[in-house]
């Protein structure tokens, strides 16, 4: 009896032992994607997505998955962190203090004539508020863009580990949120503009005077004719359109893949990058866009805050345009 117990108890050892060496086994060959949505990691994972915060929780995303089956192209691009948060840093910051310098060197476009005190309506109270409507909610999704993307580099190693992960976790809840009047304004904004940011003949001369913005040299800058929006605004208003719409897209492509009909791994990955790409091109256009109109161009901001602007101010930047409306009056 004493020999059939040492057996047994032997057997029922061997046995846990063969099972606990056939799941480690196991659990060593499989392979698993990161988590989404997972607190910020301080390791870097290898051959893999990075843990980036502002990814849905899907089970179909985190499962075991075939590693032929995932483009390695999508995860290398990804898994250049730093070089993706270096462009991010570079499209906000850089270009702000870079467009600073040049406004300090170069002078702002003042109006040659002084303000006329004369008022022309030129945007309607509902243009004044779609702009605000999309105007902020950029800003704060660049900036907390700003700190998702690049933060772990740029930010964090001032920062305690619980004020970085605070900091991210309310960059990410204030994005999401104001994803929305972003998105609605902007949709809005785009249709309701469209018109009037056609290409036109005198846009390519626009161009090549840079706008009649640069005061370097010895003969004074030009303004030369345009009309409603000139070919800068068109340039930006178009590169709006593209890749705001696909930061619209890939963001709720990510927000809720159900309704996109399920989205793949390599589909979950491509809209991260083109997520990445657009936002990267539509800030650094951004910061552009905000020095020409509030600080570049005199008289330049009281379009958007009263809808109307000076009349010298049409007459010296968008000519056509004014001739079009003295006529009409």
């Amino acid at each position: 009896m004493q020999i059939i117990k040492y057996l047994t108890a032997f057997g029922l050892g061997a046995a846990g032992s063969a099972a606990w060496a056939a799941d480690k086994a196991a659990q060593e060959t499989v392979e698993h994607m990161p988590e989404f949505w997972s607190e910020v990691q301080e390791h870097a994972v290898n051959a893999d997505v990075p843990q980036l915060l502002g990814y849905p929780s899907d089970p179909s995303l985190t499962m075991t998955y075939n590693p032929d089956a995932v483009s390695s192209g999508y995860l290398g691009f990804l898994q250049a962190s730093t070089t993706i948060a270096n462009f991010i840093f570079a499209a906000v910051v850089l270009v702000a203090v870079l467009f600073a310098v040049f406004v300090m060197i170069n002078g702002r476009a003042k109006l040659d004539q002084g303000f006329s005190g004369k008022l022309i309506p030129r945007w309607s109270k509902l243009d004044v508020f779609l702009h605000w409507l999309t105007g902020i909610p950029g800003v704060v999704l660049i900036l907390t863009g700003l700190v998702i993307g690049a933060g772990r580099f740029w930010l964090e190693p001032a920062m305690s580990p619980s004020h970085f992960f605070t900091l991210v976790s309310g960059s990410v809840q204030l994005h999401n949120f104001f994803a929305f009047p972003f998105l609605i304004g902007a949709v809005i904004m785009m249709v309701k503009w469209m018109k009037r940011q056609m290409p036109e003949k005198g846009d390519a001369a626009w161009f090549a005077k840079l706008g009649g913005y640069i005061n370097l040299g010895k003969t004074k800058a030009e303004h030369p004719a345009a009309g409603f929006a000139n070919a800068g605004e068109k340039a930006f208003f178009w590169t709006f359109v593209v890749f705001g719409l696909c930061l619209i897209v890939t963001g709720l492509m990510m927000l809720y893949p159900a309704a996109f009909g399920g989205v793949s791994k390599n589909s979950a990955l491509l809209a991260l990058i083109i997520h990445i790409v657009s936002a990267i091109v539509l800030s650094a256009f951004s910061v552009v866009h905000i020095y020409m109109g509030a600080v570049m161009s005199e008289g330049g901001i009281e379009n958007m805050l009263s809808g109307k602007c000076d009349e010298n101010w049409a007459i010296q930047n968008h000519s056509l345009w004014y001739e079009k409306v003295a006529k009409g009056n």
